[in-house]
């Protein structure tokens, strides 16, 4: 049984919908490229894709560590390279105190995302992080 199908909704506008959960996500092209521009670009789930498994793998980390993260938020960007995303870029703000091991635990996990490791590998992904007691790290591959 498939994951997901997608059916064309006119134009380049398509809706995909999830068999497990029957949940639906529409996407069509920016409006710059053939689209009307009202809705994610395929680009855009991509970025959002590595953003959520990225703040996914820090929270349940976090938690396993006995850390509360409830209201971290994540931001993310791309920018466009040679016919493909050339770079994502994150920003994460941690809500919670933590110490050194428990940071590096946090990013490690962070930088194994499976959606980040399936990506070109010429796609640049970068990650800076505010951590509670207002010190930002960044992260890059």
């Amino acid at each position: 049984m498939p994951v997901l199908t997608a059916r064309n909704d006119g134009g380049s506008r398509f809706i995909a919908t999830f068999s497990q959960f029957d949940a639906t996500v529409t996407t069509d092209a920016a409006a710059g490229h053939g689209g009307d521009g009202t809705s994610f670009s395929p680009i855009d789930m991509t970025t959002a894709a590595v953003v959520n498994c990225t703040g996914t793998l820090m929270a349940i980390k976090a938690r396993s560590m006995g850390l509360d993260v409830t209201g971290m938020t994540l931001a993310g960007s791309h920018t466009m390279g040679k016919g493909m995303i050339g770079a994502i870029e994150m920003a994460a703000a941690v809500p919670c105190e933590t110490d050194e091991r428990q940071r590096e635990s946090i990013v490690r996990a962070a930088r194994n995302c499976p959606v980040r490791k399936s990506l070109h590998p010429d796609i640049a992904v970068s990650l800076t992080v505010k951590w509670a007691d207002g010190t930002v790290e960044a992260y890059a591959d």
